[in-house]
């Protein structure tokens, strides 16, 4: 399979890169600066110059054969704007699958958590909420799959914790912390088979 990763060397996305060579992919990782990229060496590995604002240098990393997993995230709010700029950027470039991480407890997720932690988490967020919602709501409609989680953590990953459909989550789900290395893990699983095409999904530890 080819994988590509956005976001490839922030927190996530190195876990992304990492566990894709572990399990034998090709690896195409979009960053801003190669020379800065400090990824693994490996054969199977092809780094990309790219700017979710610019939508061809992201097109120029996807082929059409591609699984999109993305770990993009922002590192101050004066970014807002820079998610849902790649989400359009991805989604215009026709890949074969998405996986798009978001955030428990915005937009569709909001129910999940409850309606005052959903409240405190829109303040907090503040103009980067609107970003999250409209990134995760352009790869949904294009049959991408979106994981929500909590915060993360550097902790190993725990391989009790499951894909979980945000539908059976109800109202009882909170917010806990889900290392970097198990949402990855379960972002490839869905891009290897995909079971939640169109739909958002949450881990949940077991």
């Amino acid at each position: 399979m080819r994988v590509t990763v956005l976001g490839a060397t922030g927190g996530t996305g190195r876990h992304l890169v990492t566990q894709a060579l572990e399990r034998g992919h090709q690896v195409d990782a979009v960053v801003r600066d190669p020379g800065h990229a400090a990824l693994p060496a490996n054969p199977r590995l092809t780094i990309y110059r790219g700017d979710v604002h610019d939508a061809a240098s992201i097109a120029g990393a996807i082929a059409p054969e591609s699984v999109v997993v993305s770990g993009l995230g922002v590192a101050s709010k004066n970014e807002a704007g820079t998610l849902t700029a790649g989400a359009r950027a991805v989604v215009a470039a026709h890949p074969a699958r998405i996986l798009w991480l978001g955030a428990i407890g915005t937009g569709r997720s909001a129910s999940a958590v409850g309606r005052l932690t959903a409240r405190l988490l829109r303040a907090g967020f503040g103009a980067e909420y609107d970003d999250k919602v409209t990134a995760d709501t352009t790869v949904l409609g294009a049959g991408g799959t979106v994981p929500h989680s909590g915060p993360l953590s550097d902790r190993a990953d725990d391989p009790g914790t499951r894909a979980l459909l945000l539908s059976a989550a109800g109202s009882r789900f909170f917010p806990h912390r889900t290392p970097r290395a198990t949402i990855a893990r379960l972002m490839l699983d869905e891009a290897e088979a995909p079971m939640h095409p169109g739909q958002l999904i949450i881990p949940d530890p077991q």
